[in-house]
């Protein structure tokens, strides 16, 4: 969202973007908690910037030449997370052509950042506990113990202890991981840094779109904004104004776009589609807007659009617009 991926040795450092003194707080337990080598929790709404703190927690760290593995886990089905985590031998289950090692071998020496841990189920939760726990995992299929020092940070927007009550969350498995936790609060919370992030988002490439200006009074409004989704929603938001603006982005640019997102009226003008896109580019991105809209949880995407799971699956790892 905010970092470049620094998967591997020669990955580029990331960087945070913020100044508000929540998010510098934020960034100071980070950089403390980095060289220290037990499980971070990183808690906060969806959208907030966690991959950017657990990307920092790596970067601050003696693994930062190594890999930084993320990894959501809402959006596998429970044999195949299982497999993309521990790894599996070829015959483990029907689609098992080949070994395959899996993350935790991966991230060996480096970090595994497991993002959405509130989605893991029963079976991955006991088997992640006894990795934590002694840093022993049993791929599928294998009788063979492996062993892994990799790092683990977790993230979640969901109330784990409210989870636990409910029996759907480990109490073991959440002491083990609440050692130490780092609590990111909402973007409607820290509207300080809204401008950094917006020209942040002005800069990015964009196709052949020019880097366009913002007037204060357009600032002003974003800055205004409750922000139910965060620096995610900020950056969609920033996306689609590029594409509809011209060289500079005006306050009542930002109304017609915030307008048609709440279901209010547009002028006519505003509902012409500024480009055509393939309809495969249209499809992922709309199935990606669902995601975030049910919080990363697939079932709930699968009800919403009437599609099979596997279907989702099949559009969310199409290739990138």
């Amino acid at each position: 969202m905010l970092t470049h991926a620094t998967n591997g040795a020669h990955g580029n450092p990331p960087s945070a973007i913020g100044r508000s003194a929540s998010w510098c707080r934020a960034m100071a337990m980070a950089k403390k908690m980095a060289p220290l080598q037990m499980p971070v929790l990183i808690t906060g709404q969806s959208g907030v910037g966690k991959e950017v703190i657990a990307q920092m927690l790596h970067h601050w760290s003696e693994r930062e030449g190594r890999n930084f593995i993320p990894l959501n886990c809402g959006l596998l089905q429970d044999q195949l997370l299982e497999s993309e985590l521990f790894g599996h031998r070829k015959g483990a289950f029907t689609s098992a052509s080949h070994d395959h090692d899996g993350l935790f071998h991966a991230a060996s020496d480096g970090t595994l950042f497991l993002d959405e841990i509130g989605e893991l189920t029963a079976s991955c939760q006991a088997k992640l506990l006894r990795v934590l726990e002694t840093g022993e995992y049993r791929p599928l299929g294998s009788t063979t113990i492996r062993r892994t020092n990799a790092r683990i940070i977790a993230a979640t927007h969901r109330d784990l202890e409210k989870m636990i009550s409910q029996g759907r969350f480990r109490q073991d498995l959440y002491y083990r991981l609440n050692v130490l936790t780092i609590d990111i609060p909402p973007l409607s919370q820290r509207a300080e840094d809204i401008p950094l992030l917006v020209d942040h988002f002005l800069g990015q490439p964009l196709g052949n779109t020019p880097r366009q200006t913002i007037t204060p009074e357009a600032m002003q409004q974003l800055m205004a904004h409750h922000w139910p989704g965060n620096v995610r929603e900020l950056k969609n938001i920033i996306e689609r104004l590029r594409v509809h603006c011209d060289a500079e982005i005006r306050a009542v640019n930002i109304d017609s776009i915030l307008n048609r997102q709440n279901g209010e009226p547009a002028d006519e003008s505003a509902r012409s589609f500024a480009r055509v896109m393939p309809l495969s580019q249209l499809e992922k991105a709309y199935v990606e807007w669902v995601l975030e809209q049910c919080n990363g949880n697939i079932s709930k995407v699968s009800k919403a659009l009437e599609v099979s799971r596997t279907t989702i699956y099949r559009i969310l790892k199409s290739t990138k617009n």
